[in-house]
């Protein structure tokens, strides 16, 4: 065994594990920026806590990655059902915070299920799809196929948390679509949507509402409901081309930039580095993508492909959703940039999820293993 782990450990994909090494240390320094109050001269521990949290996650990343990923797909059932369970949970005894019962507190950890649920739910689309056949898909297979996806949404939702239980929906419509699926189901979906949206907006709390209307245009109250989308965007335009430098931003730093340390990071960022800045991180997210696309091509095996797709999707799904409400392209709903944004559960779990990418990696060439 020992032997095998140091075969593992020489043939791990260092130039995945650096580029998001990488990655999370400038959502470090972003935290940490982010933190400091100039008027006291102080920072607060958030990037303290991100620093053990990804220690941590690098620990997950090897484990994982000594883990035959064919293992946990093969559980996936009951992994799935441990996850709705621990979701339950949640909503029975799980902690309160801003109006939202998302938390779990384990001594002085204080974890979110509906994170590390995103873990089990890319194992859950591997299992759900290993059997494709490269036939697109019709709809009373979708439909089969959709069941998986209604509890942990519903139970999300319920917390509530839009964000993450859209998560779920667009991760698993992404590898749904890049599978392949008939013409007729695309007309059918749209007619669905609109029926399920015209539903969904009547069960929305008035913040969702409010934040929905704010992006349509239809509600002008900058000092208001506005606020957050209005101050992200300012924040992203005056760091100009170079940025105003490294502790140097007066909208994150003097209370204008709302959740600076978390869903408006990104805002951060482009603040203090500028555009240049910004277009370094939309690189390495890019070339991260592209690193873990190729791993899901390179794997001779059905589910290793799906898996590693699923992956991919996520983290390009949250990366390009939270950038676009940073600068106005998209609603803000709560959804925190992968690695960067400040969040020991969520930098776990998008850790865990590379080491099973890794461990694709390690037995590409094999279908058995």
């Amino acid at each position: 065994m020992f032997y095998k782990i140091k075969d593992y450990l020489f043939d791990t994909d260092y130039i995945l594990f650096i580029t998001v090494l990488l990655i999370s240390f400038i959502g470090i320094a972003a935290i940490y920026s982010a933190g400091y109050n100039p008027v006291t001269n102080t920072v607060d521990s958030y990037h303290k806590r991100q620093l053990v949290w990804l220690f941590i996650g690098i620990l997950s990343f090897f484990i994982m990655s000594y883990i035959n990923y064919r293992r946990l797909i093969y559980f996936a059932p009951v992994i799935y059902t441990a996850g709705l369970l621990v979701l339950l949970l949640v909503l029975l005894y799980g902690g309160t915070s801003m109006g939202a019962q998302r938390w779990i507190n384990i001594g002085s950890i204080r974890l979110q299920p509906s994170e590390v649920f995103k873990v089990v739910w890319v194992i859950m689309i591997a299992w759900n799809f290993m059997n494709f056949d490269g036939k697109p898909m019709g709809i009373v297979t979708i439909a089969k196929k959709m069941l998986v996806l209604i509890p942990p949404f519903l139970l999300v939702c319920k917390q509530p948390d839009l964000g993450t239980a859209l998560s779920y929906v667009a991760v698993w419509g992404m590898v749904l679509l890049l599978l392949g699926v008939k013409r007729s189901v695309i007309i059918i979906a749209l007619i669905v949507l609109a029926i399920l949206g015209k539903i969904g907006w009547s069960n929305l709390h008035d913040y969702q509402k409010d934040r929905l209307m704010v992006f349509l245009g239809k509600v002008e109250d900058e000092q208001g409901k506005g606020w957050n989308s209005k101050q992200s965007k300012v924040t992203v335009g005056s760091g100009g081309v170079n940025g105003k430098g490294f502790l140097e931003g007066t909208q994150s730093h003097l209370q204008f930039l709302p959740e600076n340390h978390t869903d408006f990071i990104f805002a951060v960022i482009n603040e203090e580095k500028g555009l240049i800045g910004g277009t370094t991180i939309i690189i390495l997210f890019l070339f991260l993508i592209f690193r873990i696309l190729s791993i899901s091509i390179k794997c001779k095996e059905a589910s290793g492909k799906i898996l590693a797709l699923a992956v991919a999707c996520y983290i390009f799904f949250q990366f390009i959703v939270n950038a676009g409400m940073t600068i106005g392209l998209a609603p803000v709903v709560g959804i925190p940039m992968p690695f960067v944004s400040y969040g020991g559960t969520a930098l776990l779990s998008f850790f865990t999820m590379l080491g099973m990418v890794n461990s694709i990696h390690l037995r590409r060439y094999s279908v058995t293993d």
